[in-house]
């Protein structure tokens, strides 16, 4: 889109404005004068000059997918389903949003693939010849320079695992009993007998394959269909496994919870499991174990006793016993506010003995070389608004985002609260300053019981305001915004406040749950509560009433161009004021997505909205349509970074979006 060159300075409104709240009072004198005439929009070559955050990565293609590059985590932060690992040492993961990620030579690549759908299995017969699955019927082939979907039978049905023994002996299985053969030219359907879901592949030959149904147990299948098979556990002999591996003519069953048997001359044999381990009492999940023989199995195991406190540790059978591997120093549980670390480990497989991996939950990867496993998965130190004496932004926060206005710094804010997940806020900044609410008392530890926590809003020349009073949620909804040292304004969920700069002043209470505000100066202000937003006009507190759809986030080019996004009923709704009037603007581009979280622009014929599903949204001054981003994740923020645009979400995800995309 084309730039038109600005009055003044363009970045007035360079700030996130994420679900937020606030809360009214009476009056608030007038300071000044309002804007009369829109600020104009910065020329591409005023863009290109602004540098690029210290923060970003500067490697270019290796993290960059489709015109985005991983920001945090690294090299990813999408979950992980499934490797396939060579000889050579190279390694593919597949995961959600049509992850797929290769290690080769110590680097790794996110590779493109056309599709974003959630990959749950990958095998392949050599680096050249690949298949990968995964939900809506997603089938892919890599033919060692570029992802291809292949169209199978059963089209839309979700598969759910790929093995095979050979280039011409490949089977697919799925839900509803869907199972496939590929014989080296095409896929055919073969019949399954049951209708159950199929999850669990393990192949020894074309003849010999064995498939776990969700409900019937085993099956073992040649190309001409499929018969039942009895498991090992007398009591249940129709409980499928929840891992199946096959090792010198060997198979490997694992049957949840902690049953762990070979299948061996014709009879099933019990391989023994840990009988305890570190974490307690509490229900132990083991998960896909990698066998490299009768004397090296190894497994993994996690614990969530609660939702906000988990354990993982991956355990060794060498023969004679078991024995765990400890978590990285520092970090025994992996606990408090980092329960998605990158010790969050699901499944562990690999190429042999001295060439494994960990891997799962928001990217989590840690790799074997045959007597240590290291961590290679690195969470990136974005400063954060909350702990500036700490800033480490952790895996498992959602996050909102905030940019300086020369592009340089980046805040990256959680933007829910909770039990454990206690930091939320907001950061905003433009040329005279900065301004931040944070938490006034961190959690002491032990953190039971919770203490109330309370936030201040500090910045530029702005005294220290305390916010959240006993009785009052958790300051999930801490906002801010400003337009100059001498007009700052501030919320939570029950009142907002006005900085004239001199002091702190009520501006509004007693008008319900408030979720965000906005500012074009002195003597205009927004607030958005629940179906309604309010506006101080400089004398009183005027409602516009929006039934049914309640703004999570404000952000305005000036007094006569403001946007509000959020939900309405069970669809993410626009609104917009064109000084006089709200008005819902309907569009094609909202499709889907159940709620916008966040709206932030450059001017007005450059803003952007972002939201569920990962839901990215533009306005061109006429209208509004879809931008690509390769996740499926929520997103929470949004913001121009510089020449940049950088989004956030769940999970701790941040990705950047460069000018000129890699």
């Amino acid at each position: 889109m084309p730039f038109e060159r600005p009055r003044r300075s363009p970045w007035l409104a360079v700030l996130l404005a994420v679900g937020a709240a606030c809360r009214p009072a009476p009056s608030l004198p007038v300071l000044a004068e309002l804007e009369t005439q829109p600020p104009l929009c910065p020329t591409a070559a005023e863009l290109d000059a602004l540098p690029v955050p210290a923060a970003a990565p500067v490697d270019g293609g290796g993290l960059c997918r489709d015109g985005w590059c991983w920001v945090n985590h690294e090299p990813q932060g999408h979950t992980l389903n499934a490797l396939w690992a060579h000889a050579t040492g190279e390694a593919w993961f597949v995961g959600e949003a049509g992850t797929v990620l290769h290690w080769k030579a110590g680097a790794w690549r996110w590779e493109r693939t056309p599709t974003l759908a959630n990959l749950r299995g990958i095998w392949g017969a050599s680096p050249t010849d690949i298949w990968a699955v995964g939900d809506g019927g997603t089938l892919l082939h890599f033919d060692g320079a570029a992802w291809t979907a292949t169209p199978v039978p059963g089209a839309g049905i979700d598969l759910l695992d790929v093995a095979g023994v050979s280039a011409s002996e490949v089977w697919a299985a799925g839900k509803g009993g869907l199972l496939l053969r590929w014989n080296g030219s095409t896929w055919v359907q073969v019949d399954s007998g049951t209708s159950e879901d199929l999850r669990e592949l393990s192949l020894l030959g074309a003849d010999d394959v064995w498939v776990s149904a969700a409900q019937t147990g085993l099956r073992r299948c040649t190309p001409s269909g499929c018969t039942a098979q009895s498991g090992p556990l007398a009591d249940a002999p129709t409980t499928p496994p929840t891992a199946l591996w096959e090792s010198g003519g060997q198979r490997w069953a694992l049957f949840a919870p902690s049953r762990f048997f070979v299948w061996e001359g014709g009879a099933w044999h019990d391989a023994g499991i840990p009988e305890a381990s570190p974490g307690g009492g509490w229900p132990r999940n083991y998960d896909a174990p990698w066998v490299g023989g009768a004397k090296d199995v190894w497994l993994a195991e996690y614990r969530e006793p609660t939702p906000n406190r988990a354990y993982a540790y991956l355990h060794h059978w060498d023969g004679q016993a078991w024995t765990h591997l400890e978590p990285p120093s520092g970090s025994p549980a992996v606990y408090p506010g980092r329960h998605a670390s990158v010790w969050d480990i699901r499944r562990t497989q690999g190429a042999g003995p001295s060439d494994l991996w960990g891997f799962g939950n928001e990217g989590a990867l840690l790799r074997w070389d045959g007597s240590t496993w290291q961590d290679l998965r690195a969470l990136r130190g974005l400063p954060s608004a909350f702990q500036p004496e700490t800033p480490v932004v952790y895996g498992h926060y959602d996050l909102g985002l905030a940019a300086g206005p020369d592009g340089t710094r980046v805040w990256a804010n959680p933007t829910d609260s909770g039990p454990q997940k206690r930091e939320s806020g907001a950061t905003w900044a433009n040329d005279e300053g900065e301004w931040h609410v944070q938490l006034l008392e961190p959690y002491p530890l032990p953190l039971w019981p919770l203490p109330r926590p309370k936030a201040t809003v500090r910045g530029t020349g702005v005294q220290p305001l305390e916010m959240v009073l006993e009785g009052d949620s958790f300051p999930d909804r801490a906002r801010v915004h400003a337009t100059s040292a001498d007009n700052v304004w501030s919320m939570d969920q029950k009142r907002a406040w006005a900085w004239d700069g001199a002091a702190w002043r009520i501006a509004l209470e007693g008008r319900g749950e408030l979720f965000a505000v906005w500012t074009a100066g002195p003597g205009d202000g927004w607030v958005a509560a629940t179906e309604k937003l309010l506006r101080w006009d400089v004398t009183a507190w005027q409602e516009s009433a929006t039934p049914g759809f309640t703004a999570t986030a404000l952000w305005g080019a000036w007094t006569r161009d403001l946007w509000a996004v959020g939900r309405k009923g069970d669809a993410a709704a626009l609104f917009h004021w064109d000084g006089l009037t709200w008005t819902e603007v309907v569009t094609p581009a909202t499709a889907g997505v159940t709620q916008l979280n966040a709206v932030v622009g450059r001017c007005g014929s450059e803003v952007y909205a972002a939201g569920s599903g990962g839901a990215l949204l533009e306005w061109d001054g006429t209208a509004w349509s879809r931008v690509p981003v390769p996740t499926t994740r929520h997103l929470y923020g949004v913001a121009p970074v510089g020449k940049e645009l950088w989004v956030s979400g769940q999970d701790g995800m941040v990705l950047r979006r460069p000018r000129t995309a890699p």
